[in-house]
């Protein structure tokens, strides 16, 4: 959103008081954002390991695209949906389908953008890359660790291997499309593109990354532990056009109802999420502590300072705009989200997914 807090306060100036302004900069969080690359030099200039969303992951011999077993509580999963849905969830596990390859992380050009030692990336490896997959069939019905798999490679670059998608994840996305397209052309809509995503993979592009600097979202966790800037846009007086304004603010740079210009700015490495609903720490916490995806409010009433202490050991790894990841319509974010602990052990299989849609 903003390069330095010299450029926050100028872009702001417009549409806060000077209090309002000093306020909400000196609660800027850095994080990462993805830039795509120019298709005239992302060739040139990202070659084997670059940062990319979509497409296909450069793997070394020997290391294997992941593979979804079908889940021992498969059935309870598929039942979170309706009866469509559970029935999709059940022909999907059934085929051990791999995972939808959702992003590569360049930790190289992470750790030069990290820009010292207080920002988030520098708890990231410095070298390698940070593999991203998901399960986007069943994954929004299965917060958790078996909807998706993240894997740090540490390989020389000159080892890696373009990889094509797995014939059989092929055929299944083949076979998506060719279901959209019967539907469209029925109702005599465009018909989808060859390259057009689907639950099982999304468009290749070359990403940069960028260090940024945002306010927090309300529903984060960041905003708990600003109290002065919470209280004041809680406030009901003459200070409920900041809480508009503010909001306002969130919702020209992230929605995508206000245009294509703001495509991929929901997608970041590391930082303060931007949830769609509650703070997807707090699921991850819950998913993980209590072995369910949601719980009641007498339960979470009863069990709140306990949830409320383990969701601030919880960080968002990657965060991932579902209809920008498919280049087409489609709802959600995806959350990649790592214990403080585990990322310093560098356990990525113990990332939980946590999807949310409005």
């Amino acid at each position: 959103m903003f390069d330095t807090p010299a450029d926050a306060q100028a872009q702001l100036a417009p549409y806060f008081s000077r209090p309002q302004v000093e306020m909400i900069v000196g609660v800027l969080e850095p994080t990462l954002v993805f830039r795509p690359l120019p298709r005239d030099k992302a060739g040139d200039e990202q070659g084997l390991g670059g940062s990319r969303i979509g497409g296909t992951p450069d793997l070394p011999p020997g290391l294997a695209w992941p593979r979804r077993a079908n889940p021992v509580d498969g059935e309870a999963i598929a039942g979170r949906g309706n009866a469509e849905a559970g029935e999709a969830m059940r022909r999907h596990f059934r085929k051990e389908l791999p995972y939808a390859f959702f992003a590569q992380v360049d930790l190289g050009e992470a750790a030069r953008q990290a820009r010292g030692q207080n920002t988030p990336a520098a708890a990231l490896p410095g070298q390698g890359r940070l593999l991203f997959f998901y399960d986007l069939t069943a994954g929004p019905w299965d917060n958790g660790t078996g909807s998706a798999r993240v894997i740090w490679d540490e390989s020389p670059r000159e080892s890696l291997v373009v990889q094509a998608m797995p014939p059989d994840l092929a055929r299944a996305a083949e076979a998506h499309r060719a279901e959209i397209a019967t539907v469209n052309r029925a109702f005599k809509l465009p018909l989808p593109k060859p390259d057009s995503g689907t639950p099982y993979g999304g468009p290749a592009r070359p990403m940069h990354l960028h260090a940024t600097l945002r306010p927090p979202a309300v529903e984060s966790l960041e905003m708990e532990a600003r109290p002065a800037l919470k209280a004041a846009l809680a406030r009901d007086d003459d200070e409920a056009g900041f809480r508009d304004a503010y909001q306002d603010l969130f919702a020209k740079a992230f929605d995508s109802y206000y245009g294509a210009a703001n495509a991929g700015r929901r997608n970041q490495l590391l930082g303060s999420p931007l949830p769609e609903q509650s703070d997807p720490r707090f699921e991850a916490e819950v998913v993980t502590r209590f072995g369910v995806q949601h719980l009641d409010r007498n339960r979470i009433a009863a069990h709140r300072a306990e949830i409320e202490a383990g969701q601030r050991t919880w960080r968002l790894l990657l965060q991932i705009d579902v209809g920008d990841f498919l280049q087409a319509d489609g709802e959600g974010t995806v959350y990649f989200l790592i214990r403080d602990t585990d990322l310093s052990e560098r356990r990525f299989d113990r990332v939980v997914a946590v999807y949310q849609q409005t």
